[in-house]
């Protein structure tokens, strides 16, 4: 099999739960699309933990051509205005942004909830893969 056809996944490690939620856990890219995985924990600072909810015109931006991946689908998080409430201050959620598939090469990727940077968006910069370091899924 040519490395091109394979899976290739992206493992993102912390150890640390930061005010940086979600956390970024991998991004997959599979022939028909590209995965991105986070994982959110509530917080104690809002009331029950308080809620997460994702922007219909999320986007990926591979930062070496401009090019921009518009979300399809979000998985276990509602898209806006629907919102995910938490049950308490120690629960926690794994969600899925799925996106057209991005060529398996070497790239910097941003990925935007809000171009604008709010407060409460998702954003994430300079997220450097090399394909080399992606490991292939059989």
């Amino acid at each position: 099999m040519k490395k091109n056809n394979q899976s290739l996944v992206f493992h993102f490690n912390s150890n640390t739960i930061l005010e940086t939620n979600p956390e970024l856990v991998r991004i997959v890219f599979y022939p028909e699309y590209t995965k991105v995985d986070f994982g959110y924990v509530a917080y104690d600072k809002y009331y029950r933990g308080g809620w997460i909810t994702m922007a219909e015109d999320t986007y990926i931006e591979v930062l070496e051509t401009g090019e921009r991946y518009k979300l399809l689908l979000a998985e276990n998080i509602p898209i806006a205005p629907a919102q995910h409430y938490f049950e308490s201050t120690k629960d926690w959620r794994y969600y899925s942004l799925l996106f057209p598939p991005i060529p398996k090469e070497d790239c910097t990727l941003n990925i935007f909830e809000s171009e604008e940077g709010t407060s409460n968006a998702f954003n994430f910069y300079s997220i450097a893969l090399r394909m080399s370091e992606g490991i292939a899924i059989l």
